[in-house]
């Protein structure tokens, strides 16, 4: 199978540049491959909203822009900064174009609210599920568009080089029928998404097992700042670790309290913005309570708050609460940091360009120089619209007349490979279980011995896997789990505790 233009995952960042791209040239075949059976990815649980300078007479440019170096600890590229911020209005713009709805005042203003890290109101969204509104929206728009066609429940498998060692489209692995299948294309764009899942507690999907990002690891990509993993301070705590969802700290800023076990408001003690302290800071304070009382969570209190605007402002979290037998009126709600947004990644440049040629990317996987070492909340929606525009205006001005790769020198894979040993295939649930906890203890830990005995358990695991398994087989959950192992092994040889006694981590 062969397209102009191939883009690997299907959620903002994916569908945003495939958008940009059909405007721009709307003769161009573009082809959007997704892992999910159905509309799936990160973007959908975006709750909180998108940051943007949209009332310059109470904001400004260089107020969220030091608000995004601020929340980075000053390690963002400054010009990256510049350039997303700056941006804000015309994506913003572009997104209502496409048929996004924001929430307005009354008098036809945006209805703007306020999170951790933001000295201003800037954050537009709608109601608490903005991700799901702008996904709907933009995923019916791709749908519309004659330039683009979109497949579902194919997972990515490899990048394909050619002999100049050129990347010219992927290997896929269809997973109803189990056949492998390769796409070429003369430009390939990476936009699968984060790596949630390597820590177990995570606010992303299932889908977030950071396959995208082992295929560039394995293909040569150059990274940035891999141990730069932001931790969301609030995901509804769920004992046995199902899928849960994600208490945005819009609610925070709507006036919620951050609680211990014995009801004790703490956050006052870590830092003076309290609750609306950036995510790096609630986060560690949550884990220092948590350590403190030999608590597994803490809790969220809004019972202070109006019932009516509380359910009328975040019907998601209120309905979603109450089906786990908690009332937002009138119980604590528990919380629970849990692994959220990977700031590092495949390095790209400001046109979302890879060192590899002919391949970008954009959205999670990619590392701009936007977040530092931590990200400022609603940033990510804004880097993802942003940089799909860069990418799909460097990818029509290098692209003149559509050359297309000449397959017989591609990697070609004839047959399914199945695992050598079959014992492992019943267990690679318990597997996955054991490499993520320890991967999370290895990042929350303070205690740096503790943390060397972490790594080299890791490690172990790991090693015991990669003998085992053969790569790439037909049991999609193998593949995921050794995509997330030569992630997990990086991010643990990138923390710098071995060399500095201490975490270089974001959360």
């Amino acid at each position: 199978m062969k397209t102009d233009i191939l883009i690997i995952g299907s959620g903002l960042a994916g569908m945003a540049t495939a958008l940009y791209l059909a405007e721009l040239r709307p003769e161009l075949q573009i082809l959007i491959v997704s892992k999910a059976k159905k509309d799936e990815s990160n973007t959908k649980y975006a709750q909180g909203g998108i940051a943007g300078v949209v009332q310059t007479t109470v904001d400004s440019f260089e107020q969220h822009i030091e608000d995004t170096m601020k929340a980075g600890h000053f390690l963002s590229d400054r010009k990256i900064v510049e350039l997303v911020v700056k941006s804000a209005p015309k994506c913003i713009h572009d997104l209502e174009r496409w048929g996004v709805n924001f929430d307005y005042k009354k008098e036809g203003t945006y209805e703007l609210g306020l999170e951790g890290g933001h000295s201003k109101h800037r954050i537009l969204h709608h109601k608490d599920s903005t991700g799901k509104e702008i996904y709907d929206k933009l995923n019916q728009k791709v749908k519309q568009n004659s330039s683009i066609q979109l497949i579902n429940n194919c997972t990515a498998l490899e990048l394909l080089k050619n002999q100049n060692n050129e990347i010219e489209g992927a290997l896929f692995l269809n997973i109803e029928s189990n056949q492998f299948f390769n796409i070429t294309a003369p430009r390939t764009i990476l936009a699968s998404g984060g790596i949630g899942r390597v820590f177990g507690h995570t606010s992303n999907p299932e889908v977030a097992t950071a396959d995208g990002l082992a295929m560039a690891i394995r293909a040569g990509a150059e990274l940035s700042n891999m141990h730069f993993v932001q931790f969301h301070p609030t995901l509804f705590y769920k004992a046995n670790r199902k899928k849960s969802f994600l208490i945005s700290e819009a609610l925070r800023g709507f006036g919620a309290y951050l609680v211990n076990k014995d009801g004790y408001r703490f956050m006052h003690e870590y830092n003076q913005q309290a609750e609306l302290s950036p995510r790096d800071i609630v986060t560690s304070a949550i884990f220092a309570e948590m350590n403190k009382l030999n608590s597994k969570h803490v809790f969220l209190d809004c019972r202070h708050l109006d019932e009516r605007k509380l359910k009328n402002s975040f019907p998601f979290i209120y309905s979603s609460c109450l089906e786990n037998s908690v009332n937002p009126a009138k119980d604590l709600i528990p919380v629970i940091p849990a692994s959220h947004y990977h700031c590092g990644g495949v390095k790209v440049d400001v046109n979302g360009k890879t060192n590899l040629l002919n391949l970008y990317a954009v959205g999670e996987v990619a590392e701009t120089g936007l977040h530092g070492a931590n990200r400022l909340a609603s940033n990510s929606l804004l880097e993802a619209v942003v940089f799909g525009r860069q990418v799909a205006e460097s990818v029509v001005n290098e692209i003149k007349e559509i050359r297309y790769p000449i397959t017989s020198n591609l990697t070609a894979y004839s047959k399914i490979k199945d695992c050598q040993n079959q014992e492992y295939v019943v267990y690679p649930e318990e597997k996955s279980l054991k490499l993520t906890e320890l991967i999370r203890r290895l990042f929350i830990e303070t205690d740096s011995n503790r943390k060397i005995i972490f790594k080299e358990n890791a490690d172990k695991i790991i090693k015991e896997l990669t003998e085992h398994y053969i790569y790439p087989s037909k049991n999609v959950r193998i593949n995921e789990l050794l995509n997330m192992s030569i992630v997990a092994g990086i991010l643990a040889d990138s923390l710098s505790f071995y060399k500095a006694g201490k975490v270089s981590v974001s959360t």
